[in-house]
């Protein structure tokens, strides 16, 4: 008889399904009030009132965001049935004596707690197909997109679930891995980051992670959606769009996070083949991995805990760089030292660890205690970093001072503009020991004479890369505007530089337009305005109030003359007192193309059917912007000023 290898077994399987199947009846129970009796007692009320497509739409969204969470949650508790019998040594030795190689009871034990999900996945989908087909509402497409949105998360989590009892020999250890691992990359980024902080002046404090892509859990909670499938056609000027069905957001990643739940199916095959029986009942149950939840563990406290303890002890009152070093090393070697006996416990299963641990528990304390000395000399050179102005794409700045009143943000690519921006970022960066020790010894504000406040600034490089700088607690001095290279006549000078200038006059700040000068929006069309001034008697006392309306033509005179002086430099501006505005507001009205690529992804949210997107601008005229006065006197309108 010709002999073969099998990789699976009938008889295992059946025992796995009927031992575990009020798990997967509580998932199906689950699935099916999610999906089908949700929507068949829904659209038994209002059916009559949704159209098709919002009948789809809130159908794939309960599909794709509760298939997630559902996949998320259930997918170790399946692994942990599945794979139950590696955390009891009687079970283990009992089938690893069976005569079957391990490849068999791997793969056998795996499709048990993978069918039990995806046929339950199918049965609801099939249920919620046929309720929305009751309703005259059949989309074969939509079936697709709410298989795929419920099994290929199922497929990673349940692989991840798998690959972390293989690694374990204790139950409840499993979905603490499961946990932690999921969003470890992240956690870890965010407490260097904030470990980083500690010691960095200009550090940015931006929370958005890098290494998002290794938290699965985060990086399909932030791309999982459902979207308008958009149909267009141009008209010549613009775009038309259309609402062509539904679309599931995010696709591609869940794809690319199935593949991986594969892999990690063969790489847990790989380390199963080679663990041994004996593990069994430790927290760790492959020997290599061993020393990586040690120190992994270390790590983790002494960034973790050992910033809890700093920020209590020390840190609560210092910001930007301002720290203590002393304090710093002294709670990260604390939390790290006790991080590092609390893995050597769980790992020996004892508490007599101290004689032994005492040489790694040195190293520890030597890394970490260097680790903040390299910190403190900042020898990455990130403190005194200002990228040259040829290397600058673009520009986005925030900045505020609290006595002047002064509030600006824009984004910015001129080179003249990028030259005095990184000029006024290194004056900042270079006076970094006067702006700790002001902040430290100053306990009222506003001084006279100064303006304290706050300097954001993230460039783009030509290269792709993004460098983000943020000044807290900065204070600049009036009496030092003489001085070319301090930090007040640097800022001030790019404050009025003429692209800022002309932003900050015209009152245009429009976040999803990405456009800075608002002379270069695509067939710009002045629609009128109105001019609402206040009149006051000898005294200076309000007597009344009048409106002038405009028309298209005048408003585009108004805007053209403040223009022509912002270019001119007649609406510089001091960052230590309020300007000399006219009493009153001004109010453009116009309207644009947006010319950006639909099909990149892009609409202008306030964009209409024809792709034209309205504009008010709402200018603050001065009194040494003489054109702009010239223009409004020509109107009949006569300026007047506080």
């Amino acid at each position: 008889m010709q002999s073969k290898t099998s990789y699976f077994n009938r008889t295992v399987f059946i025992n796995d399904c009927k031992r575990y199947w009020p798990l997967t009846a509580g998932y199906g129970l689950f699935l099916l009030l999610l999906l089908p009796l949700e929507r068949l007692t829904t659209l038994n009320h209002t059916s009559e009132y949704l159209s098709a497509w919002n009948i789809c739409y809130k159908t794939l969204e309960i599909a794709a965001h509760g298939g997630y969470w559902i996949a998320f949650f259930t997918s170790i508790l399946f692994a942990m049935a599945s794979f139950s019998y590696l955390t009891n040594p009687r079970a283990t030795n009992g089938l690893h004596a069976l005569p079957a190689r391990r490849e068999t009871l791997y793969f056998t034990h795996y499709l048990s707690g993978l069918c039990g999900q995806l046929s339950v996945q199918v049965l609801a989908v099939l249920l919620t197909t046929a309720v929305l087909t009751s309703r005259g509402v059949f989309d074969a497409h939509l079936t697709g997109l709410m298989l795929l949105a419920m099994i290929l998360p199922t497929l990673f989590f349940y692989s991840f679930g798998v690959f972390c009892m293989i690694f374990t020999g204790q139950m409840l250890a499993a979905p603490v891995f499961y946990f932690v691992l999921n969003i470890l990359v992240v956690g870890v980024e965010l407490l260097v980051r904030t470990f980083a902080g500690n010691f960095l002046y200009g550090w940015s404090g931006d929370t958005t992670p890098v290494l998002i892509e290794f938290s699965p859990v985060v990086k399909l909670l932030s791309e999982i959606g459902v979207g308008k499938d958009y149909a267009y056609s141009s008209n010549g000027a613009g775009y038309a769009q259309r609402i062509s069905g539904v679309t599931l957001m995010g696709i591609g990643w869940l794809w690319f996070y199935a593949a991986v739940g594969l892999v990690l199916a063969a790489l847990g095959l790989l380390v199963y083949r080679t663990r041994h029986s004996e593990a069994t009942g430790n927290i760790v149950a492959v020997n290599w991995a061993r020393p990586v939840f040690k120190y992994g563990v270390t790590f983790c406290a002494a960034l973790a805990l050992g910033q809890l303890l700093y920020y209590l002890f020390f840190g609560q009152y210092r910001y930007n760089g301002d720290y203590s070093l002393a304090g710093t090393l002294l709670c990260m070697a604390a939390a790290g030292l006790i991080g590092y006996f609390a893995a050597e416990m769980l790992l020996k299963k004892s508490l007599r660890v101290f004689r032994s641990g005492w040489k790694g528990a040195a190293g520890v304390t030597a890394a970490l205690v260097l680790l903040g000395c390299c910190m403190t000399f900042d020898l990455t050179g990130y403190e005194g970093y200002v990228p040259d102005a040829g290397q600058i794409q673009s520009a986005r700045v925030d900045f505020a001072f609290h006595n002047s009143g002064v509030s600006f943000h824009a984004e910015l690519s001129d080179a003249e503009t990028m030259r005095l921006l990184t000029e006024a970022h290194r004056a900042l960066a270079l006076d970094k020991a006067r702006q700790q020790r002001v902040h430290r010894e100053t306990d009222e504000w506003p001084i006279p004479g100064t303006g304290g406040g706050w300097f954001d600034v993230s460039y783009t490089l030509k290269s792709g890369r993004i460098v983000t700088r943020s000044y807290s607690h900065i204070t600049i001095y009036a009496e030092e505007l003489g001085d070319p290279a301090s930090g007040a006549a640097t800022l001030t000078a790019f404050y009025n530089a003429p692209i800022v200038a002309l932003q900050r006059s015209v009152g245009w700040d429009d976040w999803a337009s990405r456009v800075t000068d608002p002379r270069t929006l695509t067939d710009l069309r002045f629609t009128g305005g109105y001019v609402d001034q206040e009149v006051r008697d000898a005294d200076g006392n309000y007597d009344h109030s009048w409106e002038l309306d405009l028309s298209p033509a005048e408003a585009k005179a108004v805007f053209d003359a403040i223009s022509r002086d912002a270019l001119a430099g007649r609406v510089d501006a001091s960052l230590f007192d309020n300007p000399q505005s006219m009493a009153g507001s001004i109010t453009l009205f116009a309207s644009y193309i947006d010319t950006k690529d639909p099909s990149s992804g892009y609409i202008h949210p306030d964009a209409d059917e024809d792709g034209r997107v309205t504009a008010n601008f709402c200018p603050v005229v001065t009194t040494r912007m003489i054109d702009t006065i010239t223009t409004l006197c020509s109107l009949g309108i006569v300026p007047e000023f506080n």
